[in-house]
């Protein structure tokens, strides 16, 4: 049923994700997921996260931190 994967696919290659299961490093996030694109790919990426955020695992969220740096 999940969805993230084939979600996460529609926006290759504009936009990279890696996912990091953070527990096991005593992290007090279960996961972190790392993006990647240019600047002129921002809107698509707020397409993306709107979309994740929609699916039934997101349910499952207790608490999201957005945090999103640029190169200078």
């Amino acid at each position: 049923q999940s969805r993230h994967i084939g979600i996460g696919l529609d926006y290759l290659p504009a936009i990279a994700r890696r996912l990091h299961h953070s527990r096991e490093l005593g992290e007090p996030f279960d996961f972190l997921t790392w993006f990647e694109f240019a600047p002129e790919h921002s809107g698509t990426f707020d397409e993306l996260v709107r979309r994740l955020r929609a699916t039934v695992e997101w349910r499952y969220v207790d608490r999201e931190v957005d945090i999103r740096l640029r190169r200078a």
